[in-house]
């Protein structure tokens, strides 16, 4: 029975832990630190991909297997991840981008890379963007191929279950007044990131599961799912400012009203209100830990940051807009390739002027939101490759939206087609949603753990839809009479 569990859901284990270890890991470590560990635990979950995939009903292990790098190698989407992951490597490769003295014209100048015709970086800023596109990858290709129906609902569970021991961890800092964990509670939309967002952005994801596998009689996921929920509840309030906070955890109880509905019409009101009861242990938990004394700086910020006007004040705009005639003179000077991952701080100060000191900060490292940091460090080639694998993701979602169409024909259980769609279905768009808003807010996403969050929802969201295969009667049949797909069923 133990290596049956193991078998059956180490593999989601593994890819929730490269899901979520950036989450959990963030405050604590330094680039570097993290960039290893993502790397470790995804070659791990590599592994764990091509022994132990999911096994459906009537399959053996080899031909799980084999079913699996079949499918992987006829994917387009893992190809262009390989791609991608070249890409991030030569980047990081390419990183001779520094300040530099010019003895002939004894000034300081930005230096290039030796390729300064391709994409670079400074230092080992690069290692982190190549470890989340390895990460990525491995998380987006492992949900979508070698995740059954259970495995999958783990996924998501456990992925919040890891990334509340970050935000639990930062929270008992916090409450001790240690920095930076206590100026982070009280952060505005002047700061550079937000690491709440880490933690709400998983929060849909772990609700629509936790509250899906309760219908699935996966009863050993409860305390997983409170603490997941509390945790990232707690996360998602103390280290967001107060609009974002409460704009992301009104999503979040959207997402748990619609999973608890659906809940109730397909497996009836008692095994709703289990997992209602589990979710309410979790806000509660989230709620009397929020409320101790040790946040009463924290409560004060929140309550300050819900006035619109106090929040986004001139002086605010002022730097903003200083910050974009910034970030646009750089991508304008390298179109293509960008200045360099953590190029940014190195080229503002040839380019700010004087009007712009009144406002900038001493040391501006990065743009006025995240999609202008996005362009001005990696240029137009390297913002495509985050909009091409988020455009293909959608694309997934989609497809699989339209082919649960099809699948309804063939039902006769009398639900109407909402009721028929996994909750978990919807928390991808969510997810979206919340990712593209902390962009626009959040300067520094582009070197958080946000990306990968996506990478995890989106898959698992579309993988959720039902779908339609030929049954085994049909090709022993007539030939054209389509049956509902009996593969998900896992051992």
């Amino acid at each position: 029975m133990l290596y049956q569990n193991i078998s059956k859901y180490g593999l989601a284990t593994h890819l929730a832990l490269a899901a979520a270890l950036p989450a959990a890991l963030a405050q604590f470590v330094s680039g570097s630190a993290l960039s290893l560990a993502m790397l470790w635990v995804s070659l791990s979950a590599v592994l764990w991909i091509v022994m132990e995939p999911s096994v459906f009903s009537g399959e053996t292990v080899s031909s799980a297997r084999a079913r699996v790098i079949s499918h992987i190698i006829r994917d387009p989407l893992a190809w262009f991840f390989g791609v991608a992951i070249l890409f991030a490597l030569f980047r990081w490769l390419n990183n001779g981008v520094c300040l530099a003295f010019d003895a002939e014209k004894s000034i300081w100048a930005v230096k290039e890379a030796s390729l300064s015709f391709l994409p670079a970086s400074t230092g080992d800023q690069g290692l982190f963007p190549l470890a989340l596109a390895i990460s990525i990858g491995v998380v987006v290709i492992g949900v979508k191929h070698a995740l059954g129906r259970n495995a999958r609902l783990w996924f998501g569970i456990a992925a919040g279950a890891v990334a509340a021991v970050g935000a639990v961890a930062a929270a008992v800092c916090a409450g001790m007044t240690m920095e930076p964990y206590h100026s982070a509670t009280t952060s505005d939309f002047g700061s550079p990131l937000f690491y709440g967002s880490m933690y709400a952005l998983f929060l849909p994801v772990t609700i629509a599961c936790g509250i899906q596998a309760e219908g699935c009689g996966m009863t050993k996921s409860r305390l997983v799912f409170a603490w997941a929920v509390a945790g990232n509840g707690l996360g998602a309030y103390l280290f967001l400012p107060g609009l974002l906070s409460v704009s992301y955890l009104a999503v979040s109880a959207l997402m748990a009203v619609i999973a608890l509905a659906v809940q109730k019409f397909r497996s009836g009101a008692a095994s709703a209100a289990r997992a209602a009861a589990m979710l309410a242990f979790g806000v509660i938990l989230a709620v009397f830990t929020a409320i101790l004394p040790s946040f009463d700086d924290a409560h004060r910020a929140k309550s300050e940051s819900l006035d619109v006007e106090k929040v986004f004040s001139p002086a605010l705009a002022d730097r903003n807009e200083a910050l974009f005639r910034i970030s646009k003179a750089i991508w304008l000077e390298h179109p293509w390739g960008g200045a360099g991952v953590g190029a940014f701080v190195l080229q503002a100060p040839f380019i700010a002027g004087k009007e712009d000191w009144a406002v900038l900060p001493p040391q501006p490292s990065i743009g006025p939101n995240g999609f202008m940091t996005l362009i001005a460090e990696r240029g137009i080639v390297g913002s495509g490759v985050w909009l091409l694998w988020l455009a293909l993701l959608l694309q997934f979602w989609f497809a699989r939206l339209i082919g649960s169409f099809a699948w309804q024909k063939l039902q006769d259980e009398g639900h109407a087609w909402i009721l028929n769609i996994p909750p978990v279905a919807w928390a991808g768009p969510m997810v979206l949603m919340l990712f593209a808003a902390d962009a626009f807010f959040s300067s520094g996403f582009p070197l958080t753990a946000l990306p990968i969050c996506v990478a995890a929802a989106l898959p698992l969201a579309a993988a959720s839809f039902p779908k339609v295969k030929k049954s085994t009667e049909s090709k022993q049949g007539s030939g054209n009479k389509q049956g509902v797909d009996s593969k998900e069923k896992e051992k």
